[in-house]
């Protein structure tokens, strides 16, 4: 396909639409995209030459020679029909981006867990370590803005998406799995509402595996269960298990910083010294490194320079830090939510924890409203929002009281709220005191009533 033909995408503020865009551009095509919704990214690709259009309209892509599209984009999208009207070349957003991958060393990163983070984690070292490597994940960090950048060298460092089994269409030549867990399980998607469906995914997934290896962290309990099953050459890591290919012993979890000692093989090869908090960062680490060692590369200067990784945007990001501590952050499932507040509490001793979350996806609380309250044990104060659907509708008659309900039952020692966001900033206004660590937790539109509560608090 010729380099500088006129791109089309459909749904661009979508992260992994905005990551494609940027691959796009960097590798010389002539991009435009449209979106409902504006999104401040936008201004950057403008920088790059991008034209964006706001609101779906059929003329937008009359001068495309390709027109992609998201999962996000339905089939009666006016730009989508009149794309296969006119005969254009159209493509889904990972048919084409597979594109990118061909000849290329992929690393693919899947989990329902820290996936982007370890994906941000290995493009960080292997471009700090000079191979110069393509790589593409869903969301930024202070080294690559759009998640996304074309390099020169052989590798391509991917997060990859089991929600829709898009990951079983690039050709992996090293696997790396974080964890499987109950999500994804809508009735109408493909694993039939089935968690043992799920599974076999993965284990379709990881059988792919080029290089005949297959890096897995036995820190997951459902990963472990499997591991029979699996033909590949088995590398595992862990926090937990001494008996893993890599394992690491945390010394200190706390002062928002994370080190230890790690052991190849049972024998020490070093400390491990990460400038970002958390048990589970630590532990995503570890895969890196077994990646590393795979490739080659020299022990001491890879753990050199995970210490100057400064994490992803939205995962732990502490964005006020004054009288009191406001925290942003993705989780959206119940298991990240709670591994959330167990950061926060380990590094945030003695200090009262204010939990906002914003469910994500109706199929998501209708599989696991039981499971949230769970979640929320170590968090003083709860502010439930209503669901932000993503993509979806309504089906399943779903809302947060449901959530609500089950977590006013479990704890009667905790104050729990439901509010729509006005509400939220008005609340803490009044509520927050000095010390408090304020925690948003969501993928959804969460994300801008930080930002509001921000400038509300700066005023």
């Amino acid at each position: 396909m010729k380099r500088g033909n006129k791109v089309h995408l459909i749904g661009i503020g979508g992260s992994g639409m905005l990551s494609l865009a940027n691959l796009l551009i960097e590798s010389n095509y002539i991009v435009s995209g449209s979106d409902i919704i504006y999104n401040e990214k936008f201004d950057k690709l403008k920088e790059k030459g991008a034209k964006i259009f706001i609101n779906h309209n059929p003329q937008n892509i009359s001068s495309s020679d390709i027109v992609i599209y998201s999962s996000a984009i339905k089939p009666d999208n006016v730009e989508l029909i009149e794309a296969k009207k006119l005969k254009k070349m159209v493509f889904h957003r990972v048919d084409f981006l597979k594109k990118f991958t061909e000849n290329k060393k992929v690393i693919g990163v899947a989990g329902t867990h820290g996936k982007t983070t370890t994906t941000a984690m290995i493009s960080y070292l292997f471009n700090e370590i000079g191979f110069s490597p393509s790589l593409y994940f869903g969301g930024e960090n202070e080294d690559f803005y759009f998640g996304s950048s074309k390099g020169e060298g052989i590798y391509f460092i991917l997060e990859t998406d089991e929600h829709d089994e898009s990951f079983h269409i690039f050709d992996i030549y090293l696997p790396i799995v974080t964890n499987i867990d109950k999500d994804h399980l809508d009735l109408a998607g493909p694993f039939k509402g089935d968690f043992n469906l799920l599974k076999e995914s993965f284990l379709k997934f990881i059988d792919k595996s080029e290089s005949g290896k297959v890096i897995l962290s036995f820190d997951c309990p459902v990963i472990y269960g499997l591991k029979d099953k699996i033909k590949k050459q088995i590398l595992s890591y862990s926090i937990e298990n001494e008996e893993a290919t890599l394992f690491g012993k945390i010394s200190e979890s706390g002062n928002l910083k994370t080190s230890g000692e790690i052991f190849y093989e049972k024998k020490k090869i070093g400390k491990l010294e990460l400038s970002i908090p958390g048990d589970k960062y630590f532990l995503n680490s570890l895969g890196v490194i077994l990646a590393s060692i795979e490739e080659g590369l020299n022990i001491d200067e890879v753990l050199r320079i995970l210490k100057g990784f400064k994490g992803v945007k939205r995962r732990f990001e502490i964005v006020y830090d004054n009288d009191f501590t406001v925290i942003d952050d993705h989780a959206d499932h119940p298991t990240e939510i709670g591994v959330t507040l167990k950061i926060a509490k380990d590094n945030y001793k003695n200090r009262r924890i204010i939990s906002v979350i914003e469910p994500h996806r109706f199929s998501r609380v209708k599989n696991l409203y039981k499971e949230y309250p769970d979640s929320f044990i170590l968090s003083d104060i709860i502010i439930l929002l209503p669901i932000d659907p993503a993509d979806e509708t309504n089906d399943f008659g779903v809302d947060t009281e449901m959530i609500f309900d089950e977590a006013k039952k479990r704890y009667k020692d905790k104050s729990i709220f439901y509010l729509d966001k006005k509400n939220v900033i008005l609340f803490l206004k009044d509520e927050i005191k000095k010390d408090d660590v304020i925690i948003f937790m969501g993928p959804g539109k969460i994300k801008y009533l930080v930002k509001e509560f921000l400038i509300e608090i700066k005023r």
